[in-house]
């Protein structure tokens, strides 16, 4: 009983972490549209917020990285949803066969081989689980760095607008827009690594 209690909890956190990682990818996709157009915008503006453009084009480099990652985490917790899965069937199928009444010596004698093997499966599917779990914080905390890396460069690219001239305004516009989103994107990730840790 204390086992499906834990499997439960176990598939809600994979399920609330699932959509929090769709939200990011939806986010992500929009600095990749951001740092597109204030590409265009630098290429306008011309020779002065070529520091901007290049800017811009790093962080296009990292939307891509980030999309990536985040599918790398997709992919991880559908690993766990499968192991989680597979170990509420074998807590169910081992509860079913636990159940049948055994009046007989010789049934209880069947019974025990097969009880043990059904135990046997399921601590081996917990220890998947468990690395399951491990390599999606792992996965997270790398993500967390990249997403770091992203925060620097939005803050070089308002750095880079100052130089934009006529175009200063907009190009300041654009990069507090690129760094509003990966500040939401690494404080909704921060959060999901704190609810992992719980």
């Amino acid at each position: 009983m204390d086992s499906t209690a834990s499997q439960t909890g176990d598939l809600r956190r994979v399920v609330q972490a699932n959509e929090v990682i769709k939200k990011v990818i939806r986010i992500s996709s929009g600095v990749n549209l951001v740092a597109l157009n204030a590409m265009l915008i630098a290429k306008r503006s011309g020779e002065r917020s070529r520091g901007f453009a290049v800017v811009s084009s790093e962080l296009r480099v990292f939307s891509r990285k980030l999309e990536g990652a985040m599918t790398g985490l997709g992919a991880l917790i559908f690993e766990l949803v499968r192991d989680a899965a597979a170990m509420r069937k074998q807590l169910h199928e081992r509860h079913h066969l636990f159940n049948i009444p055994a009046r007989e010596q010789q049934m209880r004698e069947i019974m025990e081989p097969v009880l043990a093997r059904m135990d046997e499966r399921m601590h081996k599917t917990r220890g998947q689980i468990g690395r399951d779990w491990h390599k999606l914080r792992l996965q997270l905390n790398r993500v967390l760095q990249l997403c770091e890396t992203g925060g620097s460069l939005a803050r070089s690219a308002k750095i880079e607008a100052v130089y934009g001239g006529d175009m200063s305004a907009t190009l300041k516009q654009v990069a507090n827009q690129i760094e509003e989103t990966v500040n939401e994107i690494f404080s909704t990730l921060k959060l999901l690594r704190t609810q992992l840790a719980e």
